[in-house]
């Protein structure tokens, strides 16, 4: 049976995650995942708050990236958040998006993101073995100064790559892909991450494959496409080499980056086709979002749908329509 969560990003006041994760937390969604995108509201703090203010739901950074956070920072911010959860935290990471407006370099990903999922899992179960990567190391004396518990935290890698997804198989407990709302794709990185899960000895239902999907939904379908296009905007010229293996166009691609780059993003959204459009995001009354949740489960081999920004015209009013009118059809 097909799971739900949600995910939001950093640019929302405190009180409205309080208001959401509460909300989310009184519902049949499994998790709330935090963005952790560049130049957004960091993940941390606001993990912290929803932590101290939920009871049952998974809660974690999708997706951290070892660019910008060593590994060892990395694994003693959510130890800590997986304390104050009581045992709720999980972790995503990934090669990261957006570095370009920091004119950063990504190099050599994959054994980036291996050598971090190494150092985290070291560190979170109280390792204290030094390490010798081909990028991050820990000398000897490198360890957590307090007892991070006995936990193993979940690993979740976010990537539309299909090499990463062959490694996540290998490494972790989940891929999740975002935005993404198309089933050829989603079965080729169930492809690459079974592989993966065999190289390495493990059950290929050990992994589970994650969408996230931006997602609007409203009374109104037109208002929801509005949202959904608009949010779009903001991430359509960074999903290489999604975008690519889709035939999104690349003159449309690069039209909206130009806009997008300066902020313009309602601008930006009216050069997405709707072809594209339904490529990436999940839109639409509650009736068409189950109707398309229902197309795409009985091809795509997915696990769970993670309900992604914008949400809706109002989070808590879509929150609250996903949660009545959506997730009890598929239960």
């Amino acid at each position: 049976m097909v799971q739900f969560g949600v995910a939001i990003s950093g640019d929302r006041l405190i009180d409205d995650y309080i208001s959401i994760s509460k909300l989310v937390d009184d519902s049949d969604f499994t998790n709330l995942s935090i963005y952790d995108d560049l130049l957004f509201k960091p993940a941390w703090p606001i993990l912290s708050v929803i932590a101290a203010n939920t009871e049952r739901i998974m809660i974690g950074p999708a997706v951290l990236n070892p660019y910008l956070t060593h590994p060892a920072v990395i694994a003693a911010n959510i130890t800590m958040i997986n304390e104050i959860s009581r045992g709720r935290a999980f972790l995503g990471i990934g090669r990261g998006a957006f570095l370009e407006f920091l004119d950063m370099e990504v190099q050599r990903p994959l054994t980036a993101v291996k050598e971090s999922i190494e150092i985290i899992q070291n560190l979170t179960s109280g390792i204290q073995t030094p390490y010798k990567g081909k990028i991050f190391s820990l000398k000897e004396g490198a360890y957590l100064r307090w007892d991070p518990g006995t936990r193993k935290i979940p690993i979740m890698v976010g990537t539309w790559g299909k090499r990463m997804s062959k490694l996540a198989g290998m490494t972790a407990n989940e891929v999740k892909a975002s935005p993404l709302w198309n089933s050829d794709y989603s079965q080729s990185l169930r492809s690459q991450m079974d592989k993966g899960a065999k190289l390495a000895g493990r059950k290929v239902e050990e992994i589970s494959l994650t969408l996230g999907v931006l997602t609007s939904v409203d009374h109104d379908s037109s208002i929801a496409k509005e949202y959904a296009s608009n949010s779009l905007a903001i991430y359509l010229p960074h999903l290489h080499p999604m975008t690519e293996d889709m035939d999104v166009p690349l003159h449309e691609i690069e039209e909206v980056r130009n806009l997008s780059n300066i902020g313009n993003y309602a601008e930006a959204a009216k050069l997405i086709s709707d072809e594209t459009l339904d490529k990436f995001s999940l839109y639409g009354t509650p009736t068409e979002v189950r109707s398309k949740i229902t197309s795409l489960i009985s091809t795509a081999p997915v696990d769970k749908i993670e309900f992604g920004s914008p949400l809706g015209p109002n989070s808590l009013e879509a929150i609250n329509l996903l949660k009545t009118e959506v997730i009890p059809w598929f239960s």
